[in-house]
């Protein structure tokens, strides 16, 4: 009756704690549901990408 979830960890990372493969996997998965990269969540993602490399 009661289910049990599979993973017991939080859903979602903040953007400060992923690595620059999470962020571009993130950036790529943002492309292809929202169809652009102009929603405010993607902007912080480019801008952690952009802290990160360099």
């Amino acid at each position: 009756m009661a289910e049990q979830k599979e993973e017991t960890g939080p859903k979602r990372k903040k953007v400060n704690a992923l690595t620059l493969a999470e962020i571009e996997a993130k950036l790529a998965e943002c492309q292809e549901k929202q169809g652009g990269l102009i929603s405010r969540y993607a902007r912080q993602l480019l801008a952690r990408k952009k802290a990160l490399s360099g």
